[in-house]
């Protein structure tokens, strides 16, 4: 008979978190080292940098994911035999970020939907909307139906790469998080051109925002609201963000003019570095990585953010690969 002992050995990384893998010692039967190997290819982090990072090759079952989300839409994604669920897992600061991924395997080319807060569930099912309608993938940070994971960071003010970029970040838990920050980048489509979050806020502004309100009704040096008198819901708008004033901005311009004229309210953000919030506008405007759209729209307002998210795409001369998605 073969006897298997198992025995950890853990690695210190940087000083921070302790990463255990377990040592497989087989004394006989050497053809069951295939089997073993399968059973432990899903398991064994891949170590990079001093941070953990666990990816899954390939479609997984429906049924293995237990997110409230992929279950609330579990008939749907069932229905849908063009889309693959995925996941990355990082290790990261002393916390274990999970990511799920749902893209479209026969029109990959279509942008990516970030959603960085788990209880915005609208934004998520808009979110795959676009994905059925205009291919390309969403990637959902998982925090168990919480804003903040483990109840202490908030993945959007959890994005830097070295201590320098996140200096001024008061809400980032520890300081930096370039694991974090990568793998988001490395899942960032590029043939799309830019990056595109969807949001869900509280009916009216909160002063803050730790209750997912927005300030469409403010006119400061950094926030411009442009609120349309007609709009039946001023918490429902495009964010668009950038280091100039917007009317120094010709890019923010143009596209303020165009979703205004499509009856949907703007929000123009000024980012500064001395202001920088680690958040992933922040991030992207000031390393210049492109340009950054936020959908947002209050709790429940699904067919609102569909909407926005059909003429964004329309701005952006994106066509829908199938036009009766509802």
């Amino acid at each position: 008979m073969s006897r298997v002992q198992n025995r950890p050995v853990c690695i210190q990384l940087e000083g921070r978190a302790v990463v255990c893998r377990f040592k497989i010692e087989i004394l006989s039967f050497i053809l069951m080292w295939p089997v073993f190997g399968l059973l432990l290819a899903d398991t064994v982090p891949n170590i990079r940098d001093g941070r953990a990072v666990r990816i899954r090759d390939g479609c997984e079952r429906l049924n293995s994911f237990q997110d409230n989300d992929v279950q609330r839409n579990a008939r749907l994604l069932r229905q849908a035999a063009d889309l693959c669920l995925s996941r990355r897992v990082l290790s990261e600061n002393g916390l274990t970020w999970t990511f799920t991924i749902i893209s479209n395997k026969a029109h990959k080319s279509g942008p990516t939907i970030f959603l960085l807060h788990d209880n915005e569930n609208t934004a998520f099912d808009a979110a795959l909307y676009g994905v059925r309608k205009y291919g390309g993938k969403l990637v959902a940070v998982e925090s168990g139906e919480h804003r903040k994971l483990q109840q202490v960071q908030d993945p959007n003010r959890n994005f830097g790469m070295t201590a320098e970029q996140t200096s001024s970040c008061g809400l980032m838990r520890e300081k930096p998080a370039a694991g974090f920050t990568e793998l988001l980048l490395d899942l960032q489509g590029r043939d799309a051109g830019f990056f595109l979050t969807l949001h869900n806020n509280a009916d009216g502004y909160y002063l803050g925002g730790n209750r997912g309100g927005v300030r469409l009704a403010r006119r400061t040096s950094l926030i411009y609201g442009m609120l349309l008198p007609m709009i039946d819901d001023p918490d429902d708008a495009i964010l668009l963000a950038g280091q100039q004033y917007l009317f120094e901005n010709k890019t923010a311009s143009k596209a303020a003019d165009y979703f205004r004229k499509s009856g949907i309210n703007v929000i123009y953000e000024r980012i500064i570095p001395r202001k920088n919030d680690c958040s992933f506008s922040n991030f992207v405007v000031l390393n210049g990585l492109g340009t950054y759209y936020n959908i947002e729209a209050q709790h429940g307002h699904l067919t609102r953010q569909k909407q926005m998210l059909d003429a964004l795409m329309r701005y952006n001369n994106i066509s829908p690969y199938v036009d009766d998605i509802k």
